[in-house]
């Protein structure tokens, strides 16, 4: 007969002084979670306002989401250095400071070197506040300061479109970055206040890993300039080559340095448990298809079907208000259901949510929108549990800190990776498709002509005739929406597709041990 342990009735609560930081922490959590979506429903706007390409508009987001690779694994050792109130000071601080550098930016170079150091400090912020729950809070607290920073997690991605979107037509996007200076300011002074003055260690700084921070740096800006350069320049042009050969270099030289170094940024080994190398790679394909979603989503209804950023956050919107709502079925179902299958079950889900969007045209509106978001966002949730559960939920607690810092790093290397190859898909692709309705035109097609609501009789009796400058003035924009609809639709199939992956991977171990679930 086993009893459950009580916990006991005398143990010291949080103070009241401790609780109102750690609500302050949560601020800052929620506006590191949220400057990664706000930014997606004004991209277009911001791309026009800044006068760069559509190809290049994504390093506002890539940006930061590679920042965040390169800073996440520093957390450990800054808060052990620093202390977790010199290191939450320190990286609330540079965040904020750094917000404001990105609204008055007055060019692309400079927005993206501030976006990229935003991203750098607010990487340091979300896994700090979470340690922050076992080392400010008793068992007795634990929970309701989980269940507080969880919600701000889950709130800001729900909330960024629509905020980010109203925000751009009713204020400017600047203020998609000005929107964090109270709250940082507020939270940089309270935390100063009420967070306990504990004593670092600043001498373990000297154990930083400096080549190895060096070479993830390299690797990740590397590939994805690579990524970023194909569609234009081609895959063996020098400016394709050079940076991606370096970056491939510099990510074996950075995986050496880790299994070789005394105290490396991460600990590979952690993937030798088979069940903690499929969740994080299953997280990192979320963070490529989540991620991804959002941002082909952005690019579908801002540049094919014009719409502005208020327009585009309201319909955005869907995916995380689904997540939102369906949470505590995914909560209850994930207590009740092994994690490899509730793992499976969410990708397939989230991929059917993909696959739905690649009959997309450039009429499509919210109706044809609506169910394939409910889809992904009703499987986000099972994603993110399957993945933790089955990635550290049979965990030593003293092996969770190593194993859960690759899990979190995957989830953005996946995202910035995604995005980077997105472009390079999309990018690449609509101006050959762009090249085939011209061909398909000239050759009389009807139903290339009926998908551009071409007045079928008037178009037969002309589409073999030169065409005077207001007819080709009329045309262009309609075939380049088309084809970018094509490509879009493509590189849907190609998320669905990726979303296979886990789906498979997860399936292989039911099927050779079925009598040994992961839990």
């Amino acid at each position: 007969m086993t009893t459950a342990t009580a916990l006991p009735l005398d143990e010291p609560r949080a103070s009241l002084a401790i609780w109102t930081g750690f609500a302050l922490m949560c601020i800052a959590l929620f506006m590191s979670v949220l400057d990664v979506q706000i930014v997606l429903t004004a991209l277009p706007t911001m791309q026009r306002g800044l006068h760069i390409g559509e190809d290049a508009m994504s390093w506002i987001q890539t940006s930061y989401l590679t920042a965040e690779v390169i800073s996440i694994p520093l957390s450990g050792l800054l808060t052990r250095a620093l202390s977790l109130r010199g290191c939450l000071v320190l990286a609330v601080a540079g965040f904020t400071l750094a917000s404001a550098a990105c609204g008055f930016s007055d060019g692309f170079a400079m927005l993206i070197v501030a976006r990229t150091v935003q991203g750098l400090f607010g990487g340091v912020i979300i896994p700090c506040v979470f340690s922050a729950v076992f080392l400010l809070f008793g068992p007795r607290d634990e929970p309701l300061a989980t269940g507080l920073a969880g919600v701000m997690a889950m709130l800001a991605p729900t909330l960024g479109p629509w905020l980010g979107g109203w925000l751009t037509v009713h204020a400017g996007w600047p203020w998609l970055f000005f929107i964090n200076l109270v709250p940082g300011i507020v939270a940089v002074a309270g935390m100063i206040r009420l967070l306990p003055r504990e004593a670092g260690d600043p001498a373990l700084l000297r154990r930083l890993d400096q080549a190895g921070l060096i070479l993830l740096a390299l690797a990740m800006t590397g590939i994805e300039i690579g990524l970023k350069e194909a569609p234009l320049a081609g895959w063996t042009a020098p400016h394709t080559l050079v940076p991606g050969t370096v970056g491939l270099i510099a990510l074996g030289g950075f995986v050496w340095r880790c299994l070789r170094a005394a105290a490396p940024l991460v600990d590979p080994l952690a993937l030798a448990d088979w069940r903690v190398a499929l969740g994080t790679g299953c997280n990192a394909v979320l963070g490529a298809t989540l991620y991804g979603s959002t941002y082909l989503m952005v690019l579908f209804l801002g540049l094919v079907r014009g719409l502005d950023a208020l327009a585009i956050g309201q319909t955005v919107i869907l995916t995380g208000a689904a997540q939102l709502v369906t949470a505590p079925v995914a909560v209850w179902a994930e207590k009740r259901v092994p994690a490899l299958p509730y793992c499976l079950a969410g990708f397939a889900l989230f991929g059917l949510g993909c696959w739905t969007d690649t009959w997309l045209t450039p009429d499509s509106g919210f109706a044809a929108l609506f169910w394939p978001q409910v889809l992904r966002g009703a499987a986000l949730m099972v994603c993110i549990l399957g993945t933790t559960r089955l990635a550290l939920g049979h965990l030593a607690q003293d092996a969770v800190a190593n194993a859960s810092g690759l899990f979190n790093l995957a989830r953005n290397l996946g995202g910035a990776l995604g995005i980077a190859l997105i472009d390079s898909l999309l990018y690449g692709q609509t101006p050959q498709r762009v090249t085939a309705i011209i061909a398909a035109l000239k050759h009389g097609d009807v139903v290339v002509a009926a998908a551009l609501h071409l007045p079928i009789d008037d178009f037969q009796a002309m589409h073999d005739l030169p065409l005077d400058a207001d007819t080709k003035a009329l045309l262009q924009p309609l075939i380049t929406h088309l084809a970018l609809s094509q490509s879009i639709n493509m590189v849907w199939a190609v998320l669905a597709a990726a979303c296979v992956i886990p789906v498979v991977a997860c399936a292989v171990p039911l099927l050779r041990k079925p009598a040994q679930p992961a839990t």
